[in-house]
């Protein structure tokens, strides 16, 4: 029999507390990086790829909203994106550069991990295409 575990919601707000205070820890600034290439294998796999966009966020980056951990971008126009593409994969970096977390990117309507806005998503895909010149966005992309 495989044991089950259920994590109460204090224990559960403290985890997400501690994810935002060591995303924080360092002189610059929370981020979350944007790629358009194939996805590494793990979040161990070192990063050689040139992100799409990067998203820097405040400080702090997050705050916990009813028991979500809630992303605060710097710019809330969006940022700067660098190359033509979809978005497959991002990372959210931390401030003194050790990777936090990653998933998939889409867009708000398909339930991504990272769920962007910024472009038209292409019939048959989940994620926006975006330009380079143009901004890209978080929607309402949450940890919980």
């Amino acid at each position: 029999m495989t044991a089950v575990w259920e994590v109460g919601p204090e224990a559960a707000s403290a985890q997400l507390a501690a994810t935002i205070a060591r995303a924080d820890q360092g002189a610059g600034f929370a981020c979350v990086r944007i790629y358009s290439t194939p996805q590494p294998a793990s979040i161990a796999v070192p990063r050689t790829d040139t992100p799409q966009a990067e998203l820097v966020l405040l400080k702090p980056c997050a705050s916990i909203v009813d028991g979500v951990l809630v992303m605060h971008p710097r710019d809330v126009e969006g940022a700067l994106v660098l190359s033509n593409g979809l978005p497959r994969w991002a990372d959210w970096v931390a401030a003194d550069g050790a990777i936090i977390a990653t998933s998939n990117c889409t867009d708000a309507a398909n339930g991504g991990g990272w769920q962007l806005e910024g472009g038209e998503t292409p019939a048959g895909e989940t994620s926006p295409l975006l330009y380079a010149g143009g901004l890209v966005q978080l929607a309402e992309t949450a940890l919980s």
